[in-house]
């Protein structure tokens, strides 16, 4: 008795576990490509690498707002229509020491990247699509 009552509570711990991970990961279906393969060509890429923990306010073309949490590196895919802008802000969340690095990339490159190594770290981007 007492063994499968063990059995279940781990069962349990591990099933909360794994959900709060993929909730934890800031998963979003709105950021996400309609899934044809490749990113089309009216979505942009927030590519965020760090080793510490960020937050990121993005405003996309459509003028929509999407705040996103995480820790590491992570990219996020942003509706970027043609002649439309975009802006965001990423500022670590973790004071100390560590790289924040944040660049946009549209139609395959870079077309902004910027780095901050200080406690409070934020970079704020926005351009044309």
């Amino acid at each position: 008795m007492i063994g499968k009552s063990v059995l279940v509570i781990a069962g349990i711990i591990v099933i909360i576990a794994i959900t709060l991970g993929l909730y934890a990961s800031g998963i979003d279906d709105r950021f996400i490509d309609s899934g044809l393969g490749g990113v089309s060509p009216n979505i942009a890429e927030v590519v965020i690498k760090s080793d510490s923990g960020w937050s990121a306010d993005i405003k996309d073309s459509q003028s929509r707002s999407h705040m996103v949490e995480g820790f590491g590196d992570r990219t996020i895919p942003i509706t970027c229509n043609d002649d439309g802008t975009y802006s965001l802000t990423v500022q670590k969340s973790d004071e100390g020491s560590g790289t924040l690095n944040v660049q946009v990339v549209t139609d395959g490159s870079s077309s902004q990247r910027s780095t901050s190594t200080s406690s409070n770290g934020i970079i704020s981007l926005s351009g044309t699509c």
